[in-house]
């Protein structure tokens, strides 16, 4: 299968999820990138059944190490258990270490006062693609630019779609899609010269307020840092309804090596 016919991130080999191309991280092709990181832990977490009606309020993404273009392992494990609230810890493992470690909390669902408001987002459509060559996701995720970007400095605003699979015949859900987009803010944000230096992120936080609608999300980010060597993205999260949520990226600045 070529590059551009392949939908989906990981095959699976019994209890193993071994990466496809799309896995290649974006500053070491050795490595997979945290963007399909997100999407397999997201997608471990949807397959635990809950006791109630729940949306899942928040997910932390912790790397520990980095991981290999190589099979994963996914375990996971039910901290809390109840009718109101659900803690889940997901470890993916490679050679019997943990290379990534999220949190995840799952609350009931119940009629309750909203502070939403009408909230009037730009549409996707006219706006400029952001599809890059130089991205392996570039045949499942269609990016549109609002403002900002890598090469201008400041705030930026882009919208993501992504249509592709997690695994042959599992498609892509708003909430996995979610948590491959929260990865978006530190390009989108631009503080530094991409040529000059790296900015991994070492962790995602999200937190939501629902789920999103339809199959656009739009990322607001902002990048702060105090010139030691690491810097803080946060980026709000809507669809075309409004807002729903935030994300946030701790990232290790450091310059690239000529």
């Amino acid at each position: 299968m070529t590059e551009a016919n392949l939908r989906h991130l990981f095959e699976r080999d019994g209890a193993l999820f071994v990466p496809t191309a799309l896995c290649t991280g974006p500053w070491d092709k050795r490595l997979q990138g945290g963007v399909t990181l997100n999407a397999l832990v997201a997608h471990v977490v949807e397959q635990v059944p809950v006791p109630a009606p729940m949306i899942p309020a928040r997910l932390v993404i912790d790397i520990m190490k980095p991981t290999r273009m190589a099979p994963v392992e996914a375990r996971v494990e039910v901290l809390r258990e109840g009718k109101r609230l659900q803690l889940l810890q997901v470890d993916l493992v490679q050679d019997g270490a943990v290379t990534v470690r999220a949190s995840a909390l799952r609350v009931r669902t119940a009629q309750s006062p909203t502070t939403e408001s009408p909230v009037h987002v730009l549409p996707p459509a006219g706006l400029p693609s952001l599809n890059g060559a130089r991205s392996p996701l570039r045949h499942i995720n269609e990016t549109r630019l609002e403002s900002g970007g890598l090469e201008v400095p400041g705030p930026g605003v882009v919208w993501a779609r992504i249509t592709g699979e997690v695994a042959p015949g599992v498609a892509i859900s708003p909430f996995v899609q979610l948590a491959m987009a929260a990865d978006f803010g530190s390009g989108t944000s631009s503080f530094v010269d991409w040529r000059e230096w790296t900015f991994a992120n070492v962790d995602i936080t999200l937190h939501l307020s629902r789920l999103p609608e339809g199959e656009w999300v739009r990322i607001a980010a902002e990048t702060e840092s105090a010139g030691n060597g690491l810097a803080v993205v946060d980026s709000r999260l809507a669809d075309q309804r409004g807002e729903f949520g935030h994300a946030h990226q701790t990232l290790f600045v450091d310059r690239r090596i000529p």
